[in-house]
């Protein structure tokens, strides 16, 4: 279907958790609450899209 490079899986797999640790960490605060679900939705969609990327290049 198309090609990864595995630094790119890996980049990305690091920018969902990233994303994901940012939402964590800011959810205490009371100001800037809407975009907590943003950055929890976002990280979780590039951490699916990191380890699928990352299980493509490993089977291939």
């Amino acid at each position: 279907m198309f090609n990864v490079n595995i630094f790119t899986a890996i980049i990305v797999l690091i920018m969902g958790i990233y994303d994901m640790s940012y939402a964590f960490n800011r959810r205490k605060q009371p100001t800037n609450k809407g975009g907590i679900r943003a950055f929890m939705a976002l990280g979780i969609i590039f951490t699916i899209a990191g380890i699928v990327m990352i299980v493509r290049v490993l089977m291939k």
